[in-house]
């Protein structure tokens, strides 16, 4: 029992490093780079909120256990960007050695446990794992729209590139889809793109209202 408790202790220190891995979206403000303990709030909140009004039941609990699980192995791997595709390709290894590397500290049968729901968010095939993954794609879309598409201009992501990134989470649930084009009608009143479709960028962030659409 005090091995167990050492090494449970352990790990809740080492995924405070989850805090310091930055991704690429901007907090609000500009002020800095949105870290993936914040990213990964933000899609349990998604999720919590989308679980009532899709169109097929889930296991809320278990959906929110992948979103808290899904971007551990970053603490190891680090945060690849969403349009690097070079970048997404070389994440499929790293992932798979910081998965072991990481879940392997954890007693056997919790790192069991761990892993399993890792890896059922990657093959996002359960009605949890759809609902996570989609909830991953929505938050990251999002947050950009959040903080007035700074990321994108800086990357030059293009109109397209977006649709192709958030096809996915659109094909989910018609509910998701919907508030997917909301989010698109706010981007483009906020004029995030110019006329060849590239990201621009607002010049600041944004406050979402309602009123906004």
């Amino acid at each position: 029992m005090p091995d167990r408790i050492d090494s449970m202790l352990d790990f809740l220190v080492l995924a405070d490093r989850f805090k310091s891995v930055e991704r690429r979206a901007y907090v609000a403000d500009g002020s800095r780079r949105e870290n993936s303990a914040e990213h990964s709030w933000h899609m349990a909140l998604c999720g919590l909120l989308l679980a009532e009004d899709i169109g097929f039941d889930v296991d809320l609990g278990r959906a929110l256990s992948m979103i808290l699980v899904h971007d551990l192995v970053e603490i190891y791997a680090g945060d690849a960007f969403a349009y690097d595709a070079k970048a997404r390709a070389e994440a499929v290894e790293k992932e798979e050695q910081a998965a072991r590397r990481l879940f392997g500290s954890l007693p056997p049968d919790l790192g069991r446990r761990l892993e399993q729901l890792w890896r059922e968010f990657e093959a996002h095939e359960t009605p949890e794992a759809r609902l996570a993954y989609a909830c991953d794609r929505l938050q990251g879309f999002l947050q950009v729209y959040i903080s007035g598409g700074k990321s994108w201009a800086e990357a030059m992501v293009t109109r397209e590139m977006t649709r192709k990134r958030t096809a996915p989470a659109r094909e989910t649930d018609p509910f998701i889809d919907g508030l997917i084009e909301r989010i698109y009608a706010r981007i483009e009143k906020a004029g995030f793109w110019n006329d060849a479709g590239i990201a621009v960028g607002a010049g600041r962030g944004v406050t979402p209202r309602l009123s906004d659409a």
